[in-house]
């Protein structure tokens, strides 16, 4: 930031703050309004306490259970005469936006970060939360009891009951990785009776349901976003659930773990709800959700995650209007074919995000589009079959880059073995790429992006064991930082690179992230320095 535009910045009026940090990405909030209210006494006294605690996210089991206990002894002093007074006179009634990524050690000996937010939120301390996020799962601590009916890691239904009865302004809950067994009582059930919630979001595990099912009958009225993502040890629920159902705000649908046994009943769901604008349908999904499927359903559709074989069947009456759109389970050139035959005129003009999970090996039968290419002029070469084994290389990016104009973030999962040049200069190709996400494999059948990565000693996790030198590949940088920076100065306007192990997630524990400093806009990379590693944010705003 110039000078002068610093300068401007500590003169905007203090109600411009609220409406600025309205429009920032969650994963942004917090650093960025820790930074702002160390900037100048007057921007400190606009963002502190109301902003920077607007939004909070607490990460491992120390930093909760401390935050949390400190917040319980305020909160716990405060009166309701003060309350009137004061506003806010607790920091913890700042809070509306709250985010809790923990691993907790099972069995549990001691009182737990879940413990702590029930407690707050019993005192009246999260009166203002709007939403809530939790991110957190068992960690075997290596012992065995004798009575293996001890404690472990579940949310007890008081905790919604809590919820419902102490924080009235709630419309938001996310829950991740909690075994969804009470004894003899779920979840969802005291979710969906939190009659106020506009954002729904379950991961976890069904544990000992007569069958795999979900009953969406209850749901909350003005419902948009529903994410379900819960299974019963191997099978998946089907997707009769839906059948019949009726969500009419219905915005945002996000499943795993489903099939579909009857396309025709699909079809009476998706024409109830033309409003959606965001579907995910993830790598567990099976059966036909689009058979039939007709033109003018999901009219308002933007954001799309779909395998290869539904992106066939729903590209050509949607691909138009997409901002973002992420393919699972694509073989060989099956990618850039999609985007550039599958879709009307082979240009989608208003994707910013793309992401293509491109399976390793070939297929065992004949996939449509698998062997397609074409050269920079556009002219068109179906390949030999024992060419058709196709790697993110120069030539595909180049093919994505015609497809997606305006790309502002690309996710590629799979494997490359192209030289540096090739790939920087197809990436330049897009004139407005910003983030840069190179998956690994999704298992350990899979290559790396990069070969050498496998013996990266800060990417361990992915633990393919040792790769041999002479399978480094044409590019095989000796570190991440290495990597970022070369990737980094041949596309110059990336402001990210990304290496992770997952494809399609917002928040990638385990993977390393570079920001990119710059000498000048467009100009040669001066340092990279180590940022929280992200995929594709866009369309994703209101994650953590």
């Amino acid at each position: 930031m110039s000078h002068s535009s610093a300068a401007s910045f500590r003169e905007l009026p203090p109600e411009l703050f609220p409406v600025i940090v309205e429009h920032l990405p969650f994963v942004y909030r917090p650093p960025i309004l820790r930074s702002l209210a160390l900037t100048c006494h007057r921007i400190h006294d606009i963002v502190f306490p109301e902003l920077v605690y607007d939004t909070v996210r607490l990460v491992g089991e120390d930093q909760a259970s401390t935050t949390l206990n400190t917040l319980i002894a305020s909160a716990e002093l405060v009166t309701a005469q003060d309350i009137q007074d004061k506003g806010n006179p607790s920091l913890s009634h700042c809070i509306r936006h709250l985010c809790l990524e923990s691993s907790i050690k099972t069995p549990m000996r001691g009182l737990t970060s879940l413990d702590a937010l029930q407690k707050l939120i019993d005192v009246d301390g999260l009166q203002h939360l709007s939403s809530l996020t939790l991110q957190v799962h068992s960690e075997w601590d290596g012992t065995y009891e004798e009575d293996e009916s001890g404690p472990r890691l579940r949310l007890p239904s008081s905790f919604l009951t809590s919820l419902d009865g102490k924080c009235p302004n709630l419309k938001r809950v996310q829950l991740s990785d909690f075994p969804q067994q009470f004894g003899k009582e779920w979840i969802e059930p005291h979710i969906f009776s939190i009659k106020r919630l506009t954002s729904i979001r379950i991961e976890g595990n069904l544990l000992n349901y007569p069958s795999p099912t979900i009953n969406l009958s209850q749901l909350p009225p003005n419902l948009h976003t529903l994410d379900l993502h819960v299974v019963d040890r191997g099978e998946n629920i089907n997707s009769n659930v839906l059948h019949g159902c009726v969500i009419p705000n219905l915005c945002t649908l996000i499943l795993n773990d489903f099939f579909a046994s009857d396309a025709l009943a699909m079809n009476s769901f998706w024409r109830a709800h033309p409003g959606i604008e965001r579907l995910e349908l993830g790598r567990k999904v099976d059966g036909n959700w689009f058979d039939n499927f007709e033109a003018g359903m999901l009219p308002n559709l933007k954001y799309l995650q779909c395998s290869a074989d539904h992106a066939l069947v729903l590209l050509p009456r949607v691909s138009n209007s997409l901002i973002k759109l992420s393919l699972w389970e694509t073989y060989n050139a099956q990618g850039p074919y999609l985007l550039r035959v599958v879709s009307p005129g082979g240009v989608l003009p208003a994707l910013r995000s793309l992401g293509i999970h491109r399976v390793s090996r070939n297929s065992p039968e004949p996939r449509e589009g698998h062997r397609w290419r074409e050269n920079e002029n556009g002219d068109v070469l179906e390949v030999k079959p024992s060419k058709a084994t196709r790697q993110f290389d120069g030539n595909y990016i180049m093919s994505l880059s015609k497809a997606a104009p305006n790309l502002e973030e690309l996710e590629l999962m799979g494997s490359s073995d192209d030289t540096l040049d090739s790939l920087t200069n197809s990436l330049s190709r897009f004139s407005k790429l910003q983030r840069l996400t190179l998956s690994g494999a999704i298992n350990m059948y899979s290559k790396p992006f990069f070969a050498r990565s496998a013996n990266w000693e800060d990417y361990a996790e992915y633990n393919l064991g040792v790769v041999d030198k002479k399978n480094y590949g044409k590019y095989a940088p000796e570190i991440f930082d290495e990597a970022a920076r070369d990737l980094a100065n041949g596309c110059r306007t990336l402001d990210a690179v990304t290496m992770g192990t997952l494809f399609g997630w917002l928040s990638l524990r385990d993977g390393l992230s570079r920001k990119i400093v710059r000498e000048c806009d467009g100009g040669m990379v001066k340092e990279v320095t180590k940022t929280r590693a992200l995929g594709n944010i866009i369309g994703r705003e209101d994650e953590w």
